[in-house]
């Protein structure tokens, strides 16, 4: 019997059982201080906003995916843009700078060896309740994706802030939890709908599940951001100052919960994002569903559901969560300390 057959069988004996150490395993989170299975009631079937952007992004050269210069802040259309690998952009409303993706096609998802590999690092942290959900991640399947931007970071409390202070987003569930709201945090205890909304007002979008894996591990299809192997210095996740059963006891990045962004540069994607594994769970725009077989063009998942999509891991997750193929659901109205976002936008 093969060992992703086996965890599979360990995660349905677990379920069937109704375990009491499975539940707390779950990476689906509730609105506590604490990282606890998300709700799979309260069905939500709005549709995704339909963002109207009020500035087009004008290109920059600069010669690495990381650049050093600081782009320019423009509203300014450009008729005939010349977007390449590496331009970055920095967007009028909030300020956070975009990063450009060339267009591309990837195999988006899991193999059997890649889930068998994701089963093996995971078995050094956690038990098989966490371990078989690595199912979700398959069929592996071609995707086709047209140029896009993408926020390099993830959205901070003062980026946030000043969506609510015009009046276009809700306040965030932990505003005044000194734990989690420093201004280059990431901000959490958001929604679904509120970083939606805050993405539309920026004059973006939540970024779909292809884009978001596709500027996470590129075309090369690598395991992480940063390449083919864990490198516990290049994220935040759950480390010795985690509580949880499953961290990493050898190891310290000097943060218990969330870092400020860009605290991990040497983590940075193939086209300069930052932060992609762990942190926070980024929401994406998709509806959570199973994945097709066959090779997809653009693709923006099902037309409704109960879930929607999270991608990247947190700081209370273990590494095999940290995967660029690791994905799980989160009811769309749930808010939790463990939960943030960043930003898309289409290149025309």
């Amino acid at each position: 019997m093969g060992k992703r057959t086996w965890f599979v069988i360990l995660t349905l004996v677990a379920v069937t059982a109704a375990s009491p150490a499975c539940g707390l395993a779950s990476p689906e989170p509730e609105p506590t201080h604490t990282p606890t299975p998300l709700p799979t009631d309260a069905p939500v079937s709005e549709d995704t906003p339909a963002p109207s952007p009020t500035d087009t992004p004008v290109p920059e050269d600069t010669p690495t995916p990381l650049p050093t210069d600081t782009p320019v802040v423009t509203d300014t259309p450009q008729a005939t843009p010349a977007w390449q690998f590496g331009h970055t952009w920095t967007r009028h409303a909030d300020g956070i700078v975009m990063v450009y993706v060339m267009a591309g096609e990837f195999r988006m998802g899991s193999t059997d060896a890649e889930v068998d590999a994701a089963l093996e690092l995971c078995s050094q942290y956690s038990d098989a309740c966490w371990c078989g959900r690595f199912e979700r991640e398959q069929p592996a399947h071609m995707v086709a994706l047209d140029g896009f931007w993408i926020d390099r970071n993830a959205v901070t409390n003062v980026q946030y802030a000043r969506c609510v202070a015009v009046g276009d987003c809700e306040e965030p569930a932990y505003s005044g939890d000194s734990l989690f709201n420093g201004p280059d945090y990431p901000v959490v205890g958001v929604n679904w709908h509120n970083a939606a909304a805050y993405c539309q007002w920026a004059g973006a979008r939540l970024p779909t599940e292809a884009e978001w894996e596709y500027a996470a591990r590129g075309p090369e299809r690598g395991t992480f951001p940063w390449g083919e192997r864990f490198d516990r210095t290049r994220l935040n996740f759950c480390d010795v100052n985690c509580e949880f059963d499953w961290r990493a006891a050898e190891y310290d990045d000097g943060y218990r919960y969330t870092a400020p962004v860009g605290s991990y540069a040497d983590g940075a994607s193939w086209c300069g994002a930052l932060d992609m594994a762990g942190k926070v769970w980024e929401r994406v725009a998709d509806w959570y569903g199973g994945y097709p077989g066959a090779r997809q063009v653009n693709p923006t998942g099902p037309s409704s559901g109960d879930h929607k999509g999270l991608r990247g891991g947190s700081w209370d997750i273990d590494p095999s969560n940290t995967r660029s193929a690791s994905r799980h659901r989160g009811n769309p109205d749930v808010t939790w300390n463990g939960g943030g976002f960043r930003c898309a936008r289409g290149s025309g």
